[in-house]
Order: structure tokens, then C-alpha cells, then sequence
């Protein structure tokens, strides 16, 4: 029986540990700025939004 650490190593000279190890090293810039620019737009549009409620209600407190 292999102890975890033997595992873990096996693991890691695996083609399939290899390929993800090297795309998410390559996506992980862009899964952090869709991330950053989607934040940006939820919070635009609910701004948008609370002002849009404020001017409905004729100027008063929301």
C-alpha cells in the first residue's frame, strides 16, 4: 500500500496532472480579469439601478 505522499507523486507524473497543471497556469490570468470586469458590471448596472429607483421616487431616501 502507497502512502499519501507516494500518491501525491505518482499523481504528478501523470499526463492528465501535467495538462492542467499548464492550462490553468495559462488561464488563470484571464479567469482573473473576466472575473474583475464582470464584479465591474454587476456593480455599474446595481448603481444604474438604485439611481434609476432615486428618480422614481422623486429624489427621496431609498
Amino acid at each position: 500500500m502507497l502512502s499519501r505522499r507516494q500518491q501525491r507523486e505518482q499523481m504528478k507524473n501523470t499526463l492528465g496532472y501535467r495538462i492542467w497543471s499548464v492550462g490553468f497556469t495559462i488561464f488563470y490570468p484571464f479567469i482573473s480579469l473576466f472575473t474583475l470586469v464582470f464584479t465591474g458590471l454587476v456593480r455599474l448596472f446595481s448603481g444604474l439601478s438604485q439611481g434609476l429607483v432615486w428618480l422614481l421616487k422623486g429624489g427621496r431616501s431609498i
